[in-house]
């Protein structure tokens, strides 16, 4: 599964981070041939789910070794190789939603620069991590934006206040209820844990010095994930079990044929499940009646595509994981 330790990503990947640093890891993708830089994943063209993998590796000339690669993602750069690294999967939660020219430039010891680029898409839990004011005075609640994609029980709200005067106070309420305040600022940007799944009101409420109020609210649709098994009053989340040896497969950023087997379970569900779905980007290409999957597929398309895995139990509580796997993608 997912390695951990400084700078991994654990099993928490798919909850919503503001920051996640360069992960590297071993590089799946094989060195190229000749001398020069190859990207495996993701495939050009590809729609991708953040946060992605981007898998290279590089070959010198001959006679030289690799002393440096930095990568960069639209003109920015956002990665830059350490000593002897000549490769590596690496996770960089700064590509985040939209169209993406990744360009990664390469040097070997006889000063030789090699270069190889591709263009994806990223969706999903990629939201901007800043927020400017709005125009007028009021609330900008710019994260989560107002989208259709469902989050776990755990994400970021960021908003900014603008007043008549200056603003004294922010509160974060969910469901009417309030969470926490913070005096003297006008920019929230806390993580909230709304506990369980389905739909809750989200709303931040500013105060400014002369005693004005301002709102803004909206619907967040939850749903319990893949590996975010937290515990409050020793009452664990239920989700996907992801753990050593329970045998889920394929993983984050595996690389499969276009015939694959789907293994998954679900864990500390309190209610039966009575059904379970898997999806390559939104055919579905797998089902279940129960809390386990074991399910062969065939005739997967080719490329870096989006797993998603939904179970629903006796009272329609839905549980949920989306990742990106890569299938029949040389490497």
């Amino acid at each position: 599964m997912f390695a951990t330790g400084m700078g991994f990503l654990s099993a928490t990947l798919f909850s919503t981070l503001v920051l996640i640093l360069p992960t590297i890891m071993v590089a799946e993708c094989s060195a190229p041939s000749t001398p020069g830089v190859r990207i495996c994943s993701p495939t050009p063209g590809s729609t991708v789910l953040f946060v992605n993998a981007i898998d290279l590796s590089t070959t010198p000339a001959p006679g030289a070794t690799i002393v440096k690669f930095k990568i960069y993602d639209n003109n920015r750069r956002i990665y830059e190789s350490f000593d002897t690294q000549t490769g590596g999967v690496i996770f960089n939660a700064l590509v985040r939603n939209g169209r993406h020219n990744v360009v990664v430039n390469a040097w070997d010891s006889l000063g030789n620069l090699y270069q190889s680029r591709v263009s994806f898409n990223v969706i999903g839990e990629g939201f901007a991590t800043s927020c400017p004011p709005p125009v007028s005075p009021g609330i900008n609640f710019c994260v989560p934006p107002l989208t259709s994609f469902p989050l776990g029980t755990t994400y970021r709200i960021i908003g900014t206040a603008k007043g008549v005067s200056r603003i004294t106070a922010m509160r974060l309420y969910v469901d009417h209820m309030p969470v926490s305040t913070l005096p003297g600022v006008s920019v929230w940007n806390t993580q909230v844990f709304t506990g369980t799944q389905g739909n809750h009101r989200i709303s931040l409420v500013a105060w400014d010095s002369a005693g004005r109020s301002y709102r803004s609210s909206r619907i967040i649709r939850s749903s319990y994930r893949y590996g975010y098994m937290e515990c409050p009053k020793d009452a664990c989340t239920p989700g996907f079990d992801d753990t050593p040896g329970s045998g889920f497969s394929p993983d984050q950023n595996d690389y499969v044929g276009n015939s694959f087997t789907i293994r998954a379970e679900i864990k500390f569900n309190p209610l039966p499940i009575t059904a379970m779905k898997a999806y390559i980007d939104n055919t579905v290409f797998a089902v279940s009646n129960g809390p386990i999957m074991n399910f062969p597929v065939t005739d997967a398309p080719t490329g870096t595509h989006i797993l998603t895995l939904q179970a629903w139990d006796t009272a329609g509580v839905l549980y949920r994981v989306a990742y990106n796997i890569n299938i029949n993608v040389p490497h």
